[in-house]
């Protein structure tokens, strides 16, 4: 409570117009109503936040940005490519966004960004499986492959971005490069503020260590690209927390678009593998990692099959509570790399993938795990998971990143078991079913 009156008090010091008296804020003519904190992380917060004069509610992020630690460009990162893929029905976008200095002596080039984005009432699949584990329900098997089916559309946007291309075309690539040029500017603003009040540093040794952190460049990465030509783009960090769900629980939304990243990425030196793996390390959530991204060899690719184990990895999650690598690690109480870089997972009711037991079922004294061959029903396996959701997480968790399907064939696996798993039945469509 004491850190979010302090954030509190220092967003509203901060802020382009604020109130005495009042927790309200101003973005680019805009008043706003801060109710309360939504979550926070490294040098960020979320607030739920109403419009003062339309009531309507919607998620401010808040990104402090300490001059040499995080640029202001790196924090626009997520807006630019939030208006890259934009319109598109399952990658949120910014409503708005501004970049305000912050009055901070001890830091003079110091700034703070404003992301505004839409409010989901419903919150994200993370918050649907922690309900689901207090609540012994589960998701209805169809319903949550009807919303990975959106998931992985989401990400063949990502992945198979063309050049001036769909979602949004050429309009919405000049709003990106738009938003990049107004983090280049503050940048520069934060450098000739630093410059100004820091009269004892001297100026060269100054600008190298000012440099803007340009990690996974989003439009400029497109320079030397013609138009219509692929220019991929990976996340790096799909996981349940990072995909909301819509009002009418029937859409994901993708969001979080920080660690988004192009693609592929040619592992050409030692040293680019180790920046490769540190990066992965700050953007790409540990349970939900590829193993190309825990130990990055030379002479290697790093492509957009990172974000199927993820997909996979989040699928794994909603079935059975929590990440398949987490789950592994707790039962052995070994190490989470060690059986993401082993492939060391299972179901709950078969033996390790690592063990060589593959899909095969535990023995049961009590006699359950049948399966076909014995009076079971093969399409439906005892842990309540079918078969073919199964497969597809299967498919996903390959090691070897090669092995592992690309977004067109994960759409078209998806699809199939859809089209094979009967209806649900008419409860919430984002909620639990008991188990």
């Amino acid at each position: 409570m004491s850190q979010y009156l302090m954030d509190l008090l220092a967003a509203l010091t901060n802020c382009m117009c604020c109130f005495p008296g009042s927790p309200q804020l101003r973005i680019n003519n805009r008043r706003f109503k801060l109710l309360r904190l939504l979550g926070e992380g490294g040098f960020s917060y979320v607030y739920l936040v109403q419009e003062t004069s339309t009531s309507a509610l919607y998620a401010l992020k808040k990104i402090r940005c300490p001059f040499g630690q995080e640029s202001v460009s790196l924090a626009l990162k997520e807006v630019e490519a939030y208006a890259l893929f934009s319109p598109h029905p399952n990658i949120i976008h910014a409503v708005d966004h501004a970049v305000e200095s912050a009055n901070d002596k001890s830091d003079p080039g110091s700034k703070t960004v404003y992301i505004l984005l839409p409010y989901y009432r419903r919150g994200n699949l993370q918050d649907a499986i922690n309900a689901n584990l207090v609540n012994h329900t589960k998701f209805p098997e169809r319903r949550l492959m009807v919303l990975f089916l959106g998931v992985a559309r989401a990400l063949k946007a990502m992945h198979q971005y063309r050049v001036k291309g769909a979602p949004g075309g050429e309009e919405a690539r000049q709003r990106a490069k738009s938003v990049r040029a107004e983090a280049e500017e503050a940048d520069k603003d934060a450098v000739r503020r630093a410059k100004t009040r820091r009269k004892d540093v001297d100026a060269d040794e100054e600008d190298v260590e000012q440099q803007p952190l340009m990690n996974g460049e989003v439009t400029k990465s497109q320079e030397g690209v013609g138009d219509g030509e692929l220019r991929a783009y990976a996340h790096r960090d799909v996981k349940p927390g990072n995909i909301m769900l819509s009002d009418s629980g029937t859409s994901p939304i993708l969001m979080d678009l920080g660690s988004l990243a192009p693609s592929p990425t040619h592992i050409t030196s030692r040293a680019l593998a180790l920046a490769t793996q540190d990066t992965a390390a700050e953007h790409s959530t540990l349970p939900y990692r590829a193993p190309e991204l825990f130990d990055t060899k030379t002479g290697t690719v790093i492509d957009t099959k990172t974000d199927i184990w993820s997909f996979g990895c989040t699928l794994f999650a909603c079935l059975v509570g929590k990440s398949p690598f987490e789950m592994r690690s707790e039962e052995t109480g070994g190490s989470l790399s060690i059986c993401v870089l082993g492939g060391d997972w299972r179901f709950p009711d078969e033996e390790s993938m690592a063990s060589g037991g593959g899909r095969r079922k535990k023995k049961d004294v009590k006699g359950k795990g049948k399966g076909k061959d014995d009076g079971g029903d093969d399409d439906v396996a005892d842990g309540g998971i079918s078969e073919g959701v199964r497969e597809v997480v299967r498919r996903c968790l390959r090691v070897e990143a090669g092995e592992r399907p690309d977004v067109d064939e994960v759409i078209e696996m998806v699809e199939k078991v859809v089209a094979e798993l009967p209806e649900d039945g008419e409860d919430d469509p984002a909620g639990g079913v008991e188990e």
